[in-house]
């Protein structure tokens, strides 16, 4: 008798992961506007831990999200995955651009540094977080005809190629449409190279072997941070050397990240929630930047001005009121609009095979939870278990002060 195929599970390892670096985007923000604010100084411990995380939660992203990209173009093609990719961020891009430039021009009155409302109307110039929605379109563009995960020549071409351009470009970000975050494209290649079952497998190894894996990342990580480094999507002039030790801590960082994700995902309480918030990562990126400021903001007019205490508040809500609000609107058309394709376009977008592909580090909620099968890894059913410049944080990942926080 022919023994069935093990069935593929999704990895809730890696959505522990994806939670870890979404969970540290808002943290990112939120210290950001406690600064803007005249709430904490300079050389306050908050702004210390969020000069680190800087240096590594973006490339961390990236390198989760081109885990997922070779499944996703072998299943739809590359002109059916860039159809598909290129329609959902640009989409979203305009309805968020509206939204946020909305809500800050609401709130002007209130912010830490008021938006011009001429620039409204400059929708090729980014803002806030949201230039990393194109950098989504460019990095599919790029994987999806590179395909470096396809032969060793491909990933040392392509590898050796996205090196020099992270090396050209880390500290330089344009404002303009898609110029942001080049420097990141070298990450989502190396996902793309490793692969969502290969990381999978590895994230479900033993605790012993993410300890030691991550005690090394964090001993390269506090070593590189006594020299002077700097966040990939913050412009400033740094010299090539410092490129390098700066990629090189990213990378550290990065490994970290994966390292506790690894370990988490044995705790099965903890496992659960984080894998929940690792599902619907898109909702919370989107949104967690006008909530953070507006609790901020409110706690602060109700005269609490402990920074410790505002950040305790503002990441949970920030991180959780866009779950609550995704969940709310993926089985209502009239309000998913605001995460998602209306259905329309999903039906001139998506290809015959799209419902069976895989989800990546952002996508919408509901559609992750169609393409669960797809995601998974193909694990056996067995138990799952700084020395930094103070002025490298002051800012979001634009590089502009945290204007978006407050």
């Amino acid at each position: 008798m022919t023994e069935a195929p093990a069935r593929l599970r999704r990895s809730q390892a890696i959505d522990v992961a994806r939670a870890l670096a979404i969970i540290g985007v808002a943290a990112n923000h939120s210290i950001d506007g406690l600064l803007s604010a005249g709430l904490i100084p300079a050389d306050h411990p908050l702004e210390t831990a969020n000069a680190v995380l800087y240096l590594f939660r973006m490339p961390a992203l990236a390198f989760l999200l081109g885990l997922f990209v070779p499944r996703a173009v072998t299943r739809r093609g590359v002109l059916g995955y860039l159809r598909e990719r290129a329609t959902l961020m640009l989409y979203l891009y305009l309805v968020w651009y509206v939204l946020q430039s909305g809500a800050e021009t609401a709130t002007s009155g209130l912010k830490n540094t008021p938006r011009d409302v001429g620039s409204v109307w400059t929708v090729w110039i980014t803002f806030a977080h949201l230039w990393f929605l194109p950098f989504l379109v460019v990095t599919s563009l790029v994987l999806a005809l590179s395909q470096p995960w396809r032969s060793p020549v491909r990933r040392l071409v392509v590898g050796v190629a996205l090196i020099a351009v992270a090396l050209l470009t880390w500290g330089w970000n344009s404002d303009v449409f898609g110029l942001t975050g080049l420097s990141l494209l070298v990450f989502a290649a190396a996902g793309s190279m490793v692969g969502l079952p290969r990381l999978a497998r590895w994230l479900h190894r033993s605790v012993r072997s993410w300890a030691a894996v991550g005690v090394a990342a964090s001993a390269v990580l506090a070593l590189l941070l006594q020299l002077d480094l700097v966040p990939s999507t913050v412009p400033s002039d740094v010299a090539l050397g410092d490129r390098v030790l700066s990629l090189g801590a990213a990378g550290a960082g990065t490994v970290a990240l994966l390292a506790v994700a690894g370990l988490l995902s044995h705790v099965p309480g903890v496992r659960a929630l984080l894998a929940a918030i690792g599902r619907r990562t898109l909702p919370i990126y989107l949104a967690h930047v006008i909530v953070v400021a507006g609790v901020r903001v409110a706690m602060t007019r109700a005269g609490v001005e402990d920074p410790w205490l505002i950040l305790a508040v503002a990441v949970p809500v920030g991180v959780g009121l866009p779950l609550a609000a995704a969940s709310f609107a993926e089985s209502r058309p009239w309000a998913d609009w605001v995460f998602d394709l209306p259905d329309v376009l999903k039906q001139r977008t998506q290809s015959p095979v799209a419902g069976t592909s895989d989800p990546d580090v952002i996508a919408p909620a509901h559609r992750e939870a169609a393409r669960a099968q797809d995601a998974a890894a193909p694990v056996r059913n067995t138990a799952q278990p700084p020395r930094t410049s103070a002025a490298h944080a002051h800012r979001l990942d634009t590089g502009r002060p945290a204007e978006t926080n407050s």
